[in-house]
Order: C-alpha cells, then structure tokens, then sequence
C-alpha cells in the first residue's frame, strides 16, 4: 500500500457516477487512477480529487494495470484563493497539462512534484490573487526546463561569453541564445523591448530567490518565449489545450483593466 501527496493534473467523467483522475504523485510520479462513485454526494472522495487540488491519497499499485484504484484521499490544500483568479487558474491548468502531456507515465519525479507544489502554493497566496503573481509562470517554465535537460543562461551573452550587466539585446528562442548590444551590432532585435527586459528581471531573481517580486515587466511575452524555447526542444508534438484558454483569459483581463 502506498502513502503520498498528489496533485490533480485533470479529471474527467468515465461513467455516470465515476471519474478517472490523472495525478502527479510525490512517490509514484503521473498515476491514473478510477473513482467509482466519485460523483455520488456521500462520496468520501469529495473535494480531494478536484483538478489542482493537493491531496494524500493511499493506494495499492498494479504495474500490470493502467488504471489504479484509490483506497483513500484526503484534502491537504484546495487551493481556495487561486480558484478566485480566473487568470492564476488558466496559467496553473497549463502547467499542470505541460506535465501531464510531457513528463514520463509511473516514473518517480519529485522535483517536478515539488516545483508545481510550490508554484500553486504562490499562486495561493492572498496577495496573488490582486497583483497576479506575474512571475511564478516565468520562473516554473524557466526551472521545468532545467529540469528536463533545457537549461536556458540568462545572464550571459551566448557570442561572446560576456556576463551580461544590462538587459540583453536580442533573444532566440529557437536556441534560447542572448545577445548582448555589442554582438547585435546594427541588426535589429527580433525579441520585444518587454520580453528582454522581463528576460533581464528573471535573471536577477535567479541570483536573488529570496527577493523575487510579484510584478514581471511583459509578463506574457516573456511565458511567450519560454514556451517557444520549450517547444523547440521538447518538440510539442502533443497540443497543450489549455494554452488557447489562457489567451483568451489574457484578452478578457486585459480589456477589463483598460
């Protein structure tokens, strides 16, 4: 019998009272499971299998089957204040799709389990909910991908090997190269003046992580580009759904602050 924290990645109905839940274990890595009667009100599953929801589950593992069956669940964080921001809520659905989608089925991960964790700990702080959080989504993409072998430098010119004391002049995310003003030359810059400087912000959190601040200049250009640099490493053959969602949460919240 298995002991261990998870996270809900998605749900979804299998029949007309039961769910299968795809879960990123702190033990055990991705685990699909079945909830019959998950949808019956005396369910003692309540709440525990929401998508997002952080949870310790009990489990009896059959490599032989792809879908396990929970013995119990109980709720350790439903993550309250983040389901009040339809813009936090978007963003963690994209991540938690990006390692359902990506990460290896039944492996032990748990630096990616304790990377998601934190990211939707911030997501559910009070003050997340007014300032946004801007920069968990910019950070978690930035670790996930040195994580997965993608490792992106941030504070060093990738021509001349210079560190870099201002923000870059030009970013690829096709090789995830910075450039710094002297190695551009008179070539002008592909990247936007937002996604460099936000760039530049990441740069000085990662040197900095205790003084990481809520506020990230061009926030969505930047996700924009670590996303890009992401799938041209990862090959994002599979789509990520929920990524359509989120541009549209961004036009949604943007027209409501204007």
């Amino acid at each position: 019998m298995i002991k261990t924290q998870a996270i809900v990645l998605h749900r979804f109905a299998y029949s007309d009272s039961s769910f299968i839940v795809k879960a990123l274990t702190e033990e055990c890595g991705v685990v699909s499971f079945i909830i019959k009667g998950a949808k019956r009100k005396e369910s003692p599953f309540k709440g525990a299998l929401d998508p997002l929801a952080l949870s310790e589950v009990v489990f009896r593992q059959n490599p032989a089957k792809e879908l396990q069956f929970i013995k119990e669940a109980s709720i350790i964080d439903w993550h309250g204040e983040l389901r009040n921001s339809l813009l936090n809520l978007a963003v963690a659905q994209v991540m938690a799709e990006i390692v359902l989608r990506y990460a290896p089925p039944a492996t032990p991960i748990p630096e990616e389990f304790a990377l998601l964790k934190q990211a939707l700990a911030e997501f559910d702080s009070p003050a997340a909910g007014a300032t946004g959080a801007d920069s968990v989504f910019s950070r978690w993409l930035l670790n996930i991908c040195d994580l997965w072998g993608y490792h992106l430098e941030l504070g060093v010119c990738s021509r001349c090997e210079k560190v870099l004391t201002e923000p870059a002049a030009d970013f690829f995310p096709e090789s995830g190269a910075l450039i710094c003003k002297q190695c551009q030359g008179v070539q002008s810059a592909r990247a936007r003046a937002e996604t460099l400087q936000g760039l530049w912000e990441l740069n000085l959190m990662q040197n900095n992580p205790e003084q990481v601040p809520q506020k990230l200049t061009g926030r969505d250009f930047v996700e924009n580009a670590l996303l890009s640099y992401l799938r041209n490493h990862i090959g994002f053959l599979k789509e990520i759904h929920s990524l359509s969602w989120l541009q549209e949460v961004r036009k949604l919240c943007s027209a409501q602050s204007t």
